[in-house]
């Protein structure tokens, strides 16, 4: 009775450290494709953004470059207007 008892041990611990496997296995395959999917996605995202056409300007004004740009412009106006004097 010991003996398969045994057996019986062996073929449990056998098919445990089997599924074990199998598991690990499956777990391996989804991290892999979720990283190639992942890949596939941020390669559309970076084509995607590459390629949509832009309604706005490309290159907008700092809002410190134009604060200098309206006191250049006012300093210029007070500069005519004392000129003219």
């Amino acid at each position: 009775m010991n003996f398969f008892k045994l057996i019986l041990a062996l073929v449990v611990l056998f098919l445990a450290v089997l599924g074990a496997f199998a598991l690990f296995g499956l777990v391996a395959v989804v991290i892999k494709y979720l990283f190639f999917f992942g890949l596939l996605a941020l390669a559309g995202l970076v084509g995607y953004k590459a390629l949509k056409k832009t309604d706005a300007p490309l290159l907008e004004a700092n809002p410190f470059d134009r604060e200098l740009e309206r006191a250049q412009r006012s300093l210029e106006e007070i500069k005519r207007r004392q000129l003219s004097k």
